[in-house]
């Protein structure tokens, strides 16, 4: 079966394709993402990570992408804007989702998340309903299964990774959509917004303020020296990535 896209199939060919399958549940946020790019950002690239990884193993698994959720928790991006959904509501709809996955027969479902707000919910969600309905699930962020690559490729050139809006994810979007990036929107000069005691917190501690957490421009590194080039070189390690860390959870899925 050449389709990838779960939705895109009958529920005759569903039927014939659940046991041994593995779905990918990719969930992003609408939410701000500076002056130059769309609130769609996080949608846009966990949708086209899935769907490329898909493609690259279908010839080796079973595997089908599930629609993008296109929403999840974004308080911290209120009211810049964001289109937000609580943290209980976002556990929900990923456990009610599993859940129906589970009922029509799928055993495997890997969730790939490109937003750091949903993090919590993917664990418990995925603990919670593995045990529930006895089947395997992994999750993680895509950049989370491609850090060390990304590294090594000098991604952390002079911003961070994933960032919020800047040189990383624009450079992500010039390659997936450049008609949706809009450069000249970016301020003059770049300046830093972190204040210093927020500076000096050890990155073992979770601190949560009040407001916006990248500043009043909504970014959180300079986004000026962005490239379609470095877009693709990272969509590249990314795929690679993601496609391997595929590969061992269906290895590890796989019942003895």
């Amino acid at each position: 079966m050449s389709n990838i896209r779960l939705d895109k199939l009958t529920r005759q060919q569903i039927n014939e394709i659940t046991r041994d399958s593995i779905v990918v549940l990719p969930i992003g946020a609408t939410e701000q993402h500076g002056p130059h790019l769309p609130l769609s950002v996080d949608n846009l690239i966990i949708t086209e990570v899935a769907k490329r990884a898909c493609l690259q193993l279908k010839n080796e698994l079973q595997i089908y992408s599930a629609p993008v959720i296109n929403y999840g928790n974004s308080h911290h991006h209120l009211p810049y804007p964001a289109l937000s959904l609580s943290s209980e509501t976002v556990l929900q709809v990923l456990k009610d989702l599993l859940r129906s996955l589970a009922i029509t027969g799928f055993q495997k479902i890997m969730i790939l998340n490109s937003h750091g707000g949903n993090d919590e919910a993917l664990r418990i969600a995925t603990r919670d309903i593995s045990r529930e309905e006895q089947i395997c699930i992994g999750a993680a962020s895509y950049w989370s299964l491609s850090w060390d690559s990304l590294a090594n490729a000098e991604a952390l050139y002079s911003g961070r990774v994933p960032g919020h809006a800047g040189g990383f994810e624009t450079s992500l979007m010039l390659a997936l959509a450049p008609e949706e990036v809009q450069l000249d929107n970016l301020p003059d000069k770049w300046k830093h917004e972190i204040p210093p005691s927020q500076k000096q917190t050890s990155k073992r501690l979770f601190i949560q303020k009040p407001g916006q957490s990248v500043g009043k421009e909504g970014i959180s590194d300079d986004a000026s020296q962005a490239s379609k080039d470095k877009g693709e070189q990272f969509l590249e390690i990314i795929v690679k990535d993601v496609c391997h860390s595929i590969k061992l959870f269906n290895n590890q899925c796989i019942k003895e």
